[in-house]
C-alpha cells in the first residue's frame, strides 16, 4: 500500500470513528454542544486532509462560471416559486430569533461545518479521481455523517413515521450529497458551497418561511439538487464535446419550460394548494363510476351553493376521508344535513354530515394513477395494526 493510500484510509477511518462517537456519546449525552464539537472536528479534519493530500486550487474556468451561474439561477427560481406559493398558502413566522447576536449564534457553527465539509469533500475527491471506489466510499461516509447529525431517533415499528423521516430528511440529504460530490468531482467546490450556504442557512435569517408543508419540502429537498445535476451534466456534456461557446445559450431551453410547469402544477395539485387537488381512491364503494386505485380531481367547496344532489362529494368524518354521492339534503332541528351513499353500497351512509365536513366535489377521474399511494397507505395501516 502506497503512502497516499495510507493517508486516505486514515482520513476515512477518523471520519468513521467520529460518526460512531457522535451517535453513541455526543448525541446521547451532550447533544447541546454537538454543533460546536462537530464544527471543531471538521476544522481539524480539513486541516489534516490538506496537510496530508494538499489542496488543489479551484481554477476559475468557463465551465466553473457556467455551472455556478446555473446553481445560482436555480436557487433564485426556487425562492421566486416558493415565496410566490407562500402568497397563496400562507407563511410561517421564523421560529429562530432574528436579533443580530442570535443570528450569529445560530449560524456560526453550521456555517463552519458546511464550509469545512465541502472543502474536505473537494480535497478527498480531487486527490482520488483515479480511484472511484474510494471516492464512493468517502462520499458515503460524508453522507452518513450528515445523516447522523440531522436524523433523530426513528421508531421503525411506526412505518408511517419512518416513511415521513425517510422522505423529509434522509432522501433529501442523500440527494444533496450525491450532487455536491458530483460538482466537486467535475467542477470544483464553488457551486456546491454556494448551494449549501444559501439553502441551509436562509431558514435562520428570513423573517417568514412559506408554509409549503412536508410534502413540498421533501420534493424540493430531493428535486432541487437533481435539477442542478441535470443542467450541470448538460453543460459539461456540451463543453467536453467541443461546443463550449454554445453552453450558455443552450443550458436552459424552451423545451424545458413545459416539463417544469407540469411538475410544479402536479406537485401543487397533489398537495392541495390549488382550488382543485388530486385524491387517490382507496375503496370500491363508488364502483363502477370510480374504481379503487383511480384518482379524482376535486374542487374545493366553501358553502352550500357549491354543491347539489347528485354531485360526488369528498367529506371527512372521524379523520377518514370518503368520496360518495350526495343523494339528499335534509333539515332537522334547524341544522342542514347531507345524506350520502356509495354507488356500490346497498344503503346510505349512517352519518350526520354537515357543511363543515364537506371538503370538495369531484370534477372528473383519472384512471389508475392513484394505485401506488392507495396500496402504500394500506400497507402502512396493515403493518401498524399488526
Amino acid at each position: 500500500m502506497n503512502k497516499k493510500g495510507i493517508k486516505n484510509r486514515c482520513l476515512l477511518f477518523s471520519l468513521l470513528i467520529y460518526i460512531l462517537l457522535y451517535r453513541l456519546v455526543i448525541y446521547e449525552h451532550i447533544l447541546k454542544y454537538s454543533e460546536s464539537i462537530t464544527a471543531a472536528f471538521m476544522m481539524i479534519m480539513l486541516f489534516v486532509a490538506i496537510m496530508l493530500l494538499g489542496f488543489q486550487k479551484n481554477k476559475t474556468t468557463k465551465i466553473t462560471k457556467y455551472v455556478t451561474n446555473i446553481t445560482i439561477t436555480i436557487i433564485v427560481i426556487f425562492f421566486i416559486i416558493s415565496y410566490g406559493l407562500g402568497l397563496a398558502v400562507g407563511f410561517l413566522r421564523n421560529s429562530y430569533s432574528l436579533a443580530f447576536p442570535a443570528i450569529i449564534d445560530n449560524i456560526f457553527a453550521p456555517i463552519i461545518i458546511m464550509i469545512c465539509l465541502e472543502l474536505f469533500r473537494y480535497v478527498i475527491v480531487c486527490n482520488n479521481k483515479g480511484n472511484k471506489p474510494f471516492v464512493f466510499l468517502a462520499v458515503t461516509l460524508i453522507t452518513i455523517l450528515e445523516l447522523s447529525i440531522n436524523v433523530r431517533n426513528i421508531d421503525f415499528n411506526d412505518l408511517a413515521s419512518t416513511f415521513k423521516v425517510l422522505t423529509s430528511t434522509v432522501l433529501p440529504i442523500i440527494s444533496k450529497n450525491i450532487v455536491l460530490s458530483y460538482l466537486a468531482y467535475n467542477v470544483g467546490f464553488i457551486p456546491g458551497l454556494i448551494y449549501r450556504l444559501v439553502m441551509d442557512v436562509y431558514v435562520y435569517v428570513m423573517p417568514i418561511i412559506p408554509d409549503l408543508g412536508p410534502y413540498i419540502d421533501s420534493m424540493i429537498g430531493i428535486g432541487l439538487p437533481l435539477l442542478i445535476y441535470l443542467y450541470s451534466e448538460r453543460t459539461l456534456s456540451e463543453y467536453y464535446n467541443g461546443i463550449e461557446y454554445e453552453v450558455r445559450r443552450r443550458t436552459f431551453r424552451w423545451s424545458d419550460v413545459p416539463a417544469l410547469v407540469f411538475i410544479v402544477i402536479l406537485v401543487c395539485l397533489i398537495s392541495g394548494y390549488f382550488p382543485h387537488y388530486l385524491l387517490g381512491i382507496g375503496s370500491g364503494s363508488m364502483s363502477p363510476q370510480i374504481e379503487k386505485g383511480d384518482a379524482v380531481l376535486v374542487q374545493k367547496v366553501k358553502d352550500k351553493d357549491d354543491i347539489k344532489v347528485g354531485d360526488i362529494i369528498v367529506f371527512n368524518m372521524r379523520n377518514i376521508t370518503s368520496v360518495h354521492r350526495l343523494i339528499d339534503i335534509e333539515k332537522r332541528n334547524g341544522t342542514t344535513y347531507y345524506i350520502t351513499k356509495g354507488d356500490a353500497n346497498n344503503a346510505e351512509d349512517n352519518i350526520n354530515l354537515t357543511m363543515k365536513d364537506i371538503k370538495g366535489k369531484v370534477k372528473f377521474k383519472i384512471k389508475y394513477i392513484g394505485i401506488p399511494s392507495v396500496y402504500l397507505s394500506e400497507w402502512f395501516k396493515k403493518e401498524k395494526k399488526g
